[in-house]
């Protein structure tokens, strides 16, 4: 203990010293220096100053005259209503969970598809369970378009809070029609309550 507290005191000896030679100058300064702005004695610079105040405003200008060479396909208006060479398989899909146990997945997918069957009329959604490393995700329905896609999922989203709108590979064959409406199946519990 009694050489440790030598060293520190040693070390701050030498930090005190090598920080009162490091703040020394090597020259003095004089009030009677020049500005190294002025443009007095640098004739050139107060000419480039003058040419740049000149034409500062047309330089900025440059960009909005030049004309961009793009191809006309890709100058195109992207409109939502046309499906031109679209790929029927690329879509949208609620996911209702991300996990890393398996079998969670399968019970959740499981249940969403016992629920669904007997609580949501319009459309018969199915649960598709994927493994992303390092999660298992289950994603149900199968959507071509986004807005019904969301439509969906804020049906769901009062049993699976946590669900959201997802882009994944889907199944055409298992799209809903344009026209399709998603809601609750009315229970005689829920008629007898409108009575």
């Amino acid at each position: 203990m009694k050489h440790f507290s030598r060293y520190i005191s040693f070390s701050f000896v030498i930090l005190l010293v090598f920080g009162i030679i490091s703040c020394k100058t090597t020259e003095q300064t004089t009030p009677e220096q020049e500005d190294p702005t002025g443009t007095d004695r640098d004739e050139p610079l107060s000419e480039f100053l003058v040419v740049l105040d000149e034409t500062r405003s047309s330089l900025s200008d440059v960009y909005l005259s030049q004309k961009q060479d793009i191809p006309d396909i890709y100058l195109k208006a992207d409109s939502a209503g046309e499906q031109v060479n679209r790929n029927p398989y690329d879509g949208y899909r609620i996911q209702i969970l991300s996990t890393r146990n398996v079998e969670q997945a399968d019970s959740v997918a499981n249940s969403f598809r016992m629920w669904s069957d007997s609580t949501i009329a319009g459309y018969e959604a199915d649960a598709y369970v994927s493994f992303r490393q390092p999660h298992f995700k289950v994603h149900v329905g199968d959507f071509q378009i986004r807005e019904q896609a969301n439509k969906f999922s804020r049906l769901i989203k009062k049993r699976y809070p946590n669900a959201w709108v997802v882009h994944d590979r889907i199944e055409p064959s298992d799209v809903p029609a344009d026209t399709a409406t998603f809601s609750f199946v009315e229970t005689d519990t829920t008629a007898a309550k409108q009575d």
